[in-house]
Parts: structure tokens; sequence; C-alpha cells
């Protein structure tokens, strides 16, 4: 029982880790384009594009995490 219980919060700690990159990443990404554009330049491609990828994804996993913590708990307290 130790073990699966081990797995689920490792489980809920990456996926909590990997949103918050994602979206840390997705935000200073945006950031870098919004200011290059600031002072008159032309934005990569790269940071144009991928805050369009990566917010989505982040919020995906935002709901991921959401739902594997729910399951977890509803195991955890059984009803009556």
């Amino acid at each position: 029982m130790a073990k699966s219980e081990n797995n689920q919060n490792r489980l809920e700690s990456v996926l909590a880790f990997m949103a918050a990159g994602v979206v840390g990443v997705s935000l200073l990404t945006m950031l870098a384009a919004l200011l290059t554009r600031l002072v008159g330049g032309q934005p990569w491609a790269v940071l144009a594009q991928l805050p369009l990828i990566g917010l989505p994804f982040g919020f995906v996993l935002i709901i991921t995490l959401l739902i594997v913590s729910l399951r977890r708990r509803s195991r955890e307290n059984p009803r009556g």
C-alpha cells in the first residue's frame, strides 16, 4: 500500500512541476516576444509560436493533475 501511495504522490509532483515549467516557459517566451516587438525587432518564430502550444498543454496538465488528485482523495476517504 505504501508503494502505491508513494507512486501517486510522485505522479502528482511530476505533473505539478511539468505544468509549472511548461506554463512558466510559455509566459517567458511570450514576454520575450512582446519585448522584442516593443524595441522594434522581429521575434523568432519559436518565441511567437511556443506559447500557442505550451499554454494549452499546461492547461491539460493542470486538469490531469486535478483528476489524479481527486481520484486519490476519493480512495483515501471512503463514503460512510
